[in-house]
């Protein structure tokens, strides 16, 4: 696979790349996930809008086992992102308007766009930022010692009206 695209001449050409990666390509997260031989799948196509702008849509599907912060266990996570890109050069970037382009995300013209770093984007802003379980899922049990610990700040309201 390439690493690498012209997202304009990409665009412009009506190109596209069908690939699988696997977690373990990804540095960023490879911190948030258990299994990193796991992979995802992603599409991603060049086109033109109705404005003849270069534009780029990514489709990327796939399961990530997550770490529950509640009992720090496997969390089996779906993903299924479909993201939608407008392409600008730099000087063109304040040159257009939001309602023209809302189901689009701005980014630059690059010759030299990373293709694993888009995808990686898209799938970090995707996650949870506390990913757990459902409560009846969870393997976080309350123990009889964390029910019966005291609670310093239980009675502070009685005390601080008490006079």
């Amino acid at each position: 696979m390439e690493q690498h695209i012209d997202n304009i001449d990409f665009s412009r050409k009506s190109k596209e790349i069908h690939d699988i990666i696997r977690l373990s390509d990804f540095k960023r997260l490879q911190d948030l996930c258990l299994n990193l031989e796991d992979s995802i799948a992603f599409v991603l196509k060049g086109f033109e809008n109705k404005h003849r702008e270069p534009c780029l849509e990514l489709t990327v599907e796939g399961k990530l086992d997550l770490i529950c912060q509640r009992c720090t266990e496997k969390l089996e996570h779906t993903i299924f992102l479909k993201s939608g890109f407008l392409i600008k050069e730099e000087t063109q970037l304040t040159d257009f308007y939001i309602d023209d382009h809302a189901v689009y995300d701005l980014i630059e013209g690059s010759v030299k766009m990373d293709i694993l770093s888009l995808i990686e984007d898209e799938i970090m802003l995707s996650l949870p930022s506390a990913p757990k379980h459902e409560n009846v899922n969870c393997h976080y049990k309350k123990t009889d010692e964390m029910l019966d610990r005291i609670h310093p700040f239980a009675d502070l309201k009685q005390k601080l009206y008490k006079n």
